[in-house]
């Protein structure tokens, strides 16, 4: 099978609306998943295993990914039309347009070589299976293959996630739900962490099972976890949580929030992110409209990661 990309290198004079403007677009048109492209201003202390010019050298880009099929060419138009409505006439910004096809074994493999082990908190360290790495002995590491679904740990809303869960599964046996788990990075995480029960759900087939074989591509205990497809209330069946952690886009944060309330056990605890500086006081009112009470916001950036008391 066929995978299309379609990606829009750009510069504008606001990135980070431009950014959100670019994937309405593409999440629009169906996509389950972006590739976000920015130049690096600092380099990770790991870095001593890179090129670091070819980071230094990245443009401002949005990547989305479709399979090649009957609708590819009429979907690759829309697209295209799409983006000259809203950007043709602005004068603050300037972008171009790629469309490639790859095959699927080629698409798959083509982002390894970008992928190093990167310390994402204090104690985390991601290492894609390809690479080698001899951990410090507070060190603990995630072998990741991330496959087509999000989460490799490199994003700043990952490591918010994991840096708040670090601080907050301090007991064992507790039970963590992991909304939209993409890779596993986030149950890989909290299994290593002590939790009793984790478990991960997503609408994402792909995801769940990549999900499903980093976990056990980390040795979790198959009767400690379980990897779900569908949605939180159908799929959980009145089960409910120590913990629930939640790193997805804003918007899809303030659908569930509802839904999440009710799979977290009273006084449990909520960790919300991938919430742009942008969406935080929306988020905030939705959380608060429920009743809950917010304990922290940790910032990296433009993004958000916020502690909730059910």
């Amino acid at each position: 099978m066929k995978v299309n990309e379609i990606r829009v290198i750009f510069e504008s004079d606001d990135i980070l609306k431009t950014r959100e403007e670019i994937s309405k677009v593409f999440y629009d048109f169906g996509a389950t998943g972006l590739k976000i492209d920015e130049p690096l201003i600092d380099l990770n202390p790991l870095d001593y295993y890179r090129d670091a010019k070819e980071f230094y050298d990245v443009d401002n880009a949005v990547s989305a990914y479709y399979p090649g099929n009957f609708y590819s060419e009429r979907r690759n138009i829309e697209i295209k039309n799409k983006l000259s409505e809203l950007f043709d006439e602005r004068e603050d910004m300037v972008y171009t347009v790629s469309i490639c096809s790859y095959e699927e074994e080629d698409y798959q493999n083509s982002w390894k070589h970008h992928l190093y082990p990167e310390k994402i908190s204090e104690k985390f360290v991601v290492k894609p299976t390809w690479r080698e790495y001899s951990p410090e002995e507070s060190e603990l590491v995630i072998e990741l293959d991330p496959g087509r679904a999000f989460g490799t740990g490199s994003h700043s809303t990952t490591s918010l996630c994991v840096k708040m869960m670090e601080e907050q599964i301090l007991e064992n046996n507790v039970s963590v739900l992991d909304v939209g788990t993409g890779s596993g990075i986030l149950m890989i995480a909290a299994a290593k962490l002590g939790a009793g029960r984790v478990v991960g759900i997503d609408i994402d087939e792909l995801a769940v099972e990549v999900a499903q074989e980093n976990m056990e591509l980390n040795k979790i205990d198959k009767n400690q976890f379980e990897v779900l497809k569908g949605d939180l209330i159908s799929s959980l069946k009145d089960e409910k949580f120590d913990f629930v952690v939640a790193n997805i886009l804003a918007d899809v944060i303030l659908l569930l929030l509802q839904d999440i309330s009710k799979v977290v056990k009273t006084g449990g605890k909520i960790i919300l992110s991938g919430i742009i500086d942008e969406k935080e006081n929306e988020i905030v009112k939705e959380i608060e409209k429920i009743g809950y009470k917010i304990l922290e916001v940790k910032k990296d950036k433009e993004w958000r990661a916020i502690l909730v008391q059910a």
